[in-house]
């Protein structure tokens, strides 16, 4: 098992899960979106909308800021989520390219299956690099923070 990047701790609520108990599986992306938000924290980057530098620029989205929109997800469920699992979601890996990030990432149920790496889902998400201005939403270059 390779050593992640950056791992966080997260519970399963009862919201999370269906009526058995069990996580709904569009809530396996909310607990990767999390994970990278918490990442991108601990980096010191924590907004959602970035001036061309890199800084943070608190949470408008107003002309000429660059955030990020994901792009594609591919998903691969492999072991239930239940409700008061304590999950290990991990950035395994991020793949910088000029206008987006490739993050791979794993949940695991709890921290005994982190250290055997028996992962219960992976996540590779394509995050594309954008600005709003005057025309919409048009792709753009990596921040050089990000670089």
């Amino acid at each position: 098992m390779t050593t992640p990047i950056f791992k966080h701790h997260y519970k399963v609520y009862i919201n999370h899960t269906d009526a058995g108990g069990i996580v709904y599986h569009a809530n396996h992306l909310t607990f990767f979106e999390n994970c990278r938000r918490d990442w991108l924290t601990s980096l010191g980057m924590n907004g959602y909308f970035f001036n061309t530098d890199g800084t943070a620029t608190g949470t408008d989205s107003t002309e000429g800021k660059i955030h990020f929109v994901v792009s594609h997800a591919e998903l691969a469920y492999k072991l239930p989520l239940l409700v008061d699992d304590v999950l290990v979601v991990t950035v395994q890996q991020a793949i910088k390219k000029s206008a987006s990030l490739v993050i791979t990432q794993h949940i695991y149920r709890n921290d005994d299956d982190f250290t055997q790496g028996k992962i219960a889902s992976t996540g590779v998400i394509t995050l594309a690099c954008v600005t709003n201005g005057k025309d919409g939403i048009r792709p753009c270059r990596l921040p050089k923070v990000f670089l």
